[in-house]
């Protein structure tokens, strides 16, 4: 031990420990001279006499450098220092190999970012590995009906039910109907949202408030008090951060709530929004009450274990739920809670990280082939090294440590790269904060603001770098380390060749990136030109509320009076609203009736109800095509009437035209359809539009419980400070609360951000990837123009005509992206169909896009040709002669 520590000191003393070293051996040389010259010799012979019988100065130098370090390591030093030298004096080969591989390593890193952080890293809870939901996968009504989406939502009833299973330390349910409460600050009245969850929930994710304390069980029971938490942002934004706060009481919903907690700052559940807690008090019968479900298992407890219980306990609570037709039973699983958060995009996620394997493999090959080229203008250096003694090993590894520098300064690069792309992707991937204005879909990527090139991702960088630099550094290092005197022309035929078959394998990887991002970008471009059924130009929207105390008559002349109020702003066409935005994931199910009872049986067909402002539909664009929209008549106390939109009207449930008819859906009178309206996007322009009706607000003011969206229709140049909004609604109540939400452009982007973020990525990898392999294929042919400059000097000399040199070479360089396309369409028929969940109005075999990506990869390559061929026709046949 004492020895390997000692070599390892000497790493760093080295220049000391040979200067003693030299000092010892002069001193030796001394004495033995001395010694000779007592023994009757003259001074020249002594010092021959002494140096014959030390020996060599220099061999002994080594051997005692040797005995006291690691010779690999000095090793490794001089072949540093040569390959820096080397790389130095040859800037142009370096600058373009660097950044060749910074492209690689800094989009794998990227990517690598993204992966770390949304699917490997842990949620911020303790022991999330162990939080799990509990899905019901419901079994189809018909024997051909496709599987359907698992439920997460348990009742109150199953949730008590539940709480005897021993597999489960802790079960809870949280969400349900939402909760908000109005703040009065310096600004005027601000609207907070709000979670109801139970108490357990709070326990389970082992996070301790900075105040106060969490819920207790007794909370959550009928006639106990009702209390409430805050978030740390919550606090100190709308409660100045006082430490006092413990015990006041707030109002909403009517009611006062005392305030017993504050959360630590970061904490976030179940989303980012969740300003304060509430108790999952009683909202109803036990077991319609319902919310989603959320569990912790116990210790040294299998996740097969516990589906096993609660497959066990669940079906005594919900017997009712086995369908008649077959007797079946729903099948019961628990879904880890970062698997169900991830799941919807881990597949994208793995398609980009092949991508950006493919982008690295394509560097890496461009460079191997930069390598072989500069190794045949090296080969008299080689040769010499390889004379005086230097072994096979020795060169392969001189090789490879320059290699591997360079990968390293590459990968150096890359990291800042790295760093741009991560910023590019959360730019792409920004969604607007609010849950409620997107549905799923429009989620980009979860946990993207986590996503950061952090230290994890540096030794990502680095271990990407060294296997980079072996990778592209192994064939030119055993072609190197294997020259002889073979002749010149022999040996850059070989380098051509294997040059060619790494071109082959670029333009085929490139050829599968480039119909991967040819695929995605059509399915977007398709998706953008989807008519949404509305018009999203100059709509500007504003959320407004109102204490839920006030009757639903004071809630329609708060709205009537606001709209009316802003129609009279400058710049501002028309307004209107309703409970639910456009684009948002609200939902109202119903049913159309020929009765005021319900059916025994759900309705085969579920119909989303809209309540929307009298102008609200033309406000938005929405064309009625048959029939006539709502007027002034429609007012409270009028007879009811509805829209249906033409998905309804086409669905087969009317007997000849359904202008007319009347039905029981909300409450328990007739509504008769007076129009028929254009087809809405309602949930995102990737799903096609759902049966819909739209009911008068005027006639059915109950459903404001969570507030107005006011769409607002300006000019283009026009924009209504939301400060103006927020004196006019206070006009009509003091303590409404406004707050200003999007452009309705917004809200439309917001829905495509997830597969734009798809194409855009994966089509700058593409571009890369292109670009790399048709500079490959434009070096490779430079390459074999240089090493056929004698053979054209000849062939131009003997007459043949200009054109004919250019045709010799499109030909082989054809013949090289011809291997190259048949290679890569043949990879990208198999791996395309990994983008069919991507893809949109397309198939991954889509025609179309294939020709055109094979056309423009032609027309690429061709021209990537033409220059080293237009180079050959200008070859002087004298000086080609001369040459050799």
């Amino acid at each position: 031990m004492r020895r390997v520590l000692r070599r390892f000191v000497s790493l760093f003393t080295h220049r000391r420990d040979d200067a003693d070293l030299a000092r010892e051996m002069s001193s030796h040389l001394a004495l033995l001279e001395d010694d000779y010259r007592r023994r009757g010799m003259t001074r020249e012979e002594a010092r021959l006499a002494a140096r014959r019988a030390l020996g060599s100065a220099a061999l002994a130098q080594d051997l005692h450098r040797d005995a006291r370090t690691f010779a690999w390591i000095d090793d490794l030093g001089r072949d540093l220092r040569y390959a820096t030298r080397l790389l130095r004096r040859d800037l142009g080969f370096t600058a373009v190999a660097v950044l060749t591989l910074a492209l690689g390593i800094g989009a794998n890193t990227a990517i690598f970012s993204v992966v770390n952080a949304v699917l490997v890293r842990p949620l911020p809870y303790d022991g999330s590995e162990r939080l799990v939901r509990i899905a019901e996968h419901p079994v189809p009504s018909g024997a051909t009906s496709a599987p359907l989406a698992p439920r997460v939502v348990i009742s109150r009833l199953e949730l008590e039910a539940l709480r005897s299973a021993r597999t489960l330390s802790h079960v809870g349910i949280y969400g349900g109907r939402p909760f908000s409460m109005t703040v009065v600050g310096p600004d005027g009245p601000n609207r907070l949202a709000g979670e109801r969850v139970s108490a357990e929930v709070l326990s389970m994710l082992r996070v301790r408030p900075v105040l106060g304390r969490t819920f207790e069980p007794h909370e959550e029971k009928p006639g106990s008090d009702a209390v409430v938490i805050l978030s740390y942002g919550t606090w100190q934004q709308d409660f100045a951060g006082r430490t006092d706060i413990l015990g006041q009481t707030v109002s909403f919903d009517g009611r006062g709530y005392s305030i017993v907690g504050v959360m630590p700052r970061g904490f976030e559940f179940p989303h980012a929004q969740a300003a304060f807690w509430v108790p999952f008090a009683p909202a109803g019968r036990p077991d319609q009450d319902a919310g989603i479900s959320i569990a912790r298992l116990a210790d040294d407890v299998t996740p097969d274990a516990a589906t096993a219980e609660v497959g066990a306990i669940l079906p005594q609570v919900r017997a009712a739920r086995a369908t008649a037709q077959t007797g079946a039973k729903p099948r019961y699983e628990l879904i880890q809670l970062r698997e169900e958060l991830v799941a919807p995009i881990r597949g994208a996620l793995f398609v980009l990280a092949a991508a950006v394997g493919l982008v690295l493999l394509i560097a890496c090959t461009n460079v191997a082939s930069l390598l072989l080229a500069r190794s045949s203008v090296r080969e008299t250096e080689i040769a010499v090294r390889v004379a005086i003694g230097a072994g096979r090993g020795r060169l392969i590894r001189q090789a490879l440590t320059e290699s591997v520098t360079l990968a390293l300064a590459g990968g150096i690069i890359g990291s800042a790269l790295a760093v741009g792309l991560v910023q590019l992707l959360q730019r792409l991937g920004a969604v607007l904060p609010r849950r409620d204005l997107y549905t799923g879909t429009g989620l980009s990527l979860p946990r993207l603001e986590e996503v950061g090139v952090d230290a994890q991702a540096l030794v990502f960088a680095i271990g990407v770098s060294v296997l980079t630099g072996v990778l592209f550094g192994v064939i030119p290092a055993l072609r190197q380390s294997g020259a002889d005197t073979a002749p010149t022309l022999r040996a850059g035929t070989g380098t051509a060749r294997v040059q060619s078959v790494l071109v082959v394998a670029e333009l085929a990887m490139a050829l599968m990136l480039l119909v991967g991002a040819g695929l995605l970008i059509h399915s977007f471009v398709r998706l953008a030109n989807v008519q949404a059924g509305y018009d999203a130009d100059g709509i500007i929207w504003y959320q407004a509320f109102v204490p839920r105390e006030r009757s639903a008559v004071q809630v329609t002349s708060f709205a009537e009076g606001l709209a009316a109020q802003l129609r009279t702003t400058p710049g501002v066409h028309a307004v209107g609203y309703a409970p639910q935005i456009l684009t948002g994931n609200l939902l109202r199910e119903t049913s159309l009736r020929a009765t005021p009872a319900p059916p025994e049986r759900p309705p085969s067909v579920r119909i989303d109800a809209r309540v929307v402002s009298r102008d609200f539909l033309s406000v938005m664009g929405v064309r009625v095509v048959e029939g006539r929209g709502f007027h002034d008549g429609d007012g409270a106390g009028q007879p009811r009437v509805m829209l249906i939109n033409r998905a309804l009207a086409r669905s087969g449930g009317f007997t000849g035209n359904p202008i007319g008819q009347r039905f029981y859906t909300l409450g328990d009178q007739p509504w008769e359809i007076v129009g028929i309206v254009e087809d809405v996007h309602q949930f995102g322009l990737d799903r096609a539009p759902g049966p819909q009706i739209f009911i008068d607000f005027r006639q059915s003011p109950g459903a404001a419980l969570n507030g107005l969206f006011f769409a607002v229709k300006t000019d283009s140049r026009a924009a209504v400070p939301a400060a103006d909004v927020r004196r006019v609604a206070r006009q009509f109540d003091p303590l409404a609360a406004v707050s200003p939400v999007a452009t309705m452009e917004q809200l439309l982007s917001n829905t495509m951000s997830r597969r734009r973020l798809y194409a855009v990525l994966l089509g700058v990898f593409a571009a890369v990837a292109v670009a790399l392999a048709v500079i490959g294929l434009y070096g490779t042919m430079s390459y074999s123009v240089a090493q056929r400059t004698r053979e054209i000097g000849v062939r131009i000399a003997l007459g043949a005509p200009r054109q004919a040199v250019v045709v010799l070479i499109l030909r082989q360089s054809l013949l090289i992206a011809a291997a190259g396309v048949v290679l890569g369409l043949t990879g990208a028929v198999g791996l395309t169909r990994y983008l069919s969940g991507m893809l949109f109005g397309l198939t991954p075999l889509d025609p179309p896009t294939f020709v055109a990506v094979v056309a423009l990869f032609a027309v690429i390559a061709a021209l990537a040709s033409f220059i080293p061929a237009r180079r050959a026709t200008r070859i002087d046949p004298l000086v080609a002669l001369r040459s050799e």
